[in-house]
């Protein structure tokens, strides 16, 4: 047999990528790839350590900054009896289902999400609970084919995108260069069919279904066979080559469970941060013609995957500023700062892992100065009894004060705490976003 059909057999019982043009440039794209891999692997460590020290000298706004780090509960390597269905109703919406481990905000066990902070203004947002069940959402884009469902035993509604389907947000503009992406990911597997291939990235491409982005200028990461333990892929790379991949982060083990995705952008500079983890920090990365688009993939692969990419909780936010130092610093010098990235869970008092990055930096503020005393004012939105988010939004200050106090030894006489419902609103409450908008924590010098 000649060499390259034994190549060509290798590549197909791998699983690994075909391209959309010939099969044989991608079997030699993939076996440079390959050849490289453990060479790439030591010198993507190296890398790595190099592109941190270069960030200390970078003024960005995502500055690293020391925190204690989580306890994160082990999500075992055992699939859950989880099925994904496409009928039934689901109230609840954004609930954060993050199995890699997080804590409450009313306990001492809470802790910062790395270094990782939301962007300052929401400009896209989808949780799929607007859209029918079985349809392909009305604010997003294919070249291929998804639909509405829900999964037993999660919350909210996702989008199951088929094999060898790009979808994107549809959004007027192009990213902003400073911006952070998140979304969650849920990892099916039955043990019968073949996984996803799942990608998500950055592309110049403006028009999925008419242009092919393949071997155009972006940058992707790569999550493939989370089920093997010695075929696990989570790689990243630029055009159509892989630069680096990180075989130590335990994908395995988030096999039928939520694995939460954040992307912070600011210029050239990407970072990305799977669950609580950051794996990459790049400071040289992105082009500003990768900022057209953000695209996930459910990608061709031999044999084509029978189970679904399934997506979920998508925000886009911009960070022209850096939302930490902006909240801290208007609150020393204007006497008040407002915030919506103090994140609750639904109708709870109840802090999401990723808000407490901006509540630490009021924590350091007041720490940096012990004269400092303030009130806490929560407000939500017009959806429920009026009494009841009255009642919600004084919890919420609450524990929004519970949270500095065990975490930052704050006496209870410096900090006041209040809740306004939706007596106070600033935006319209007949739409998503001005809820959104409503949907806020404020801070005052006293």
């Amino acid at each position: 047999m000649k060499p390259q059909f034994i190549l060509l057999a290798a590549v197909v019982l791998s699983c690994n990528v075909v391209s959309a043009q010939t099969i044989g440039k991608r079997v030699k794209d993939r076996a440079a790839a390959n050849a490289n891999n453990k060479v790439d692997q030591k010198v993507d460590n190296a890398v790595d350590s190099a592109f941190d020290k270069t960030g200390k000298a970078i003024n960005g706004i995502f500055k690293k900054k020391d925190k204690t780090k989580s306890n994160k509960t082990d999500v075992g390597t055992t699939a859950a009896d989880k099925t994904v269905t496409t009928t039934g109703n689901n109230t609840s919406n954004n609930t954060n289902n993050n199995t890699g481990g997080t804590s409450t905000g009313t306990t001492n066990a809470i802790h910062s999400f790395g270094d990782f902070v939301p962007g300052n203004t929401i400009i896209f947002s989808d949780d799929f609970s607007k859209d029918a069940m079985g349809d392909f959402p009305a604010q997003w884009n294919t070249n291929g084919s998804g639909k509405i469902v829900t999964i037993d035993g999660q919350e909210g509604r996702w989008l199951e995108v088929v094999h060898n389907s790009i979808i994107n947000p549809v959004m007027d503009k192009a990213l902003p260069e400073n911006c952070t992406i998140q979304f969650d990911l849920f990892l099916q597997s039955d043990g019968q069919h073949t996984t996803p291939f799942i990608q998500f990235g950055l592309t110049n491409v403006r028009d999925i279904l008419k242009e092919d982005m393949f071997y155009k200028d972006r940058f992707f990461m790569n999550i493939n066979r989370y089920t093997e333990m010695d075929g696990k892929t989570v790689e990243y790379g630029l055009k159509n080559d892989v630069v680096g991949n990180k075989s130590d982060f335990p994908i395995t083990t988030y096999a039928n469970k939520v694995l939460h995705v954040a992307i912070a952008i600011n210029k050239a500079r990407i970072r990305i941060y799977l669950d609580e983890k950051k794996l990459i920090d790049l400071p040289r990365a992105i082009t500003p013609s990768m900022l057209n688009n953000f695209f996930l993939n459910n990608n061709y692969i031999i044999p084509a995957s029978e189970l679904g990419m399934l997506v979920g909780n998508v925000v886009i936010a911009t960070a022209d500023v850096d939302a930490r130092s902006l909240l801290i610093k208007q609150l020393l010098e204007e006497g008040r700062a407002v915030t919506n990235d103090i994140l609750f869970d639904v109708n709870s008092d109840v802090i999401k892992a990723e808000s407490f990055a901006i509540i630490n930096q009021f924590g350091d503020g007041m720490k940096n100065n012990p004269s400092l005393k303030i009130k806490i004012t929560g407000h939500t939105d017009s959806d429920g009894n009026a009494a009841a988010n009255v009642e919600l939004s004084k919890k919420r200050a609450a524990a929004v004060k519970k949270y500095l106090s065990n975490n930052y030894g704050i006496a209870d006489d410096r900090i006041q705490t209040d809740g306004k419902g939706a007596m106070q609103p600033v935006a319209d409450n007949s739409t998503a976003a001005g809820k959104a908008k409503n949907r806020r924590v404020e801070f005052v010098k006293l």
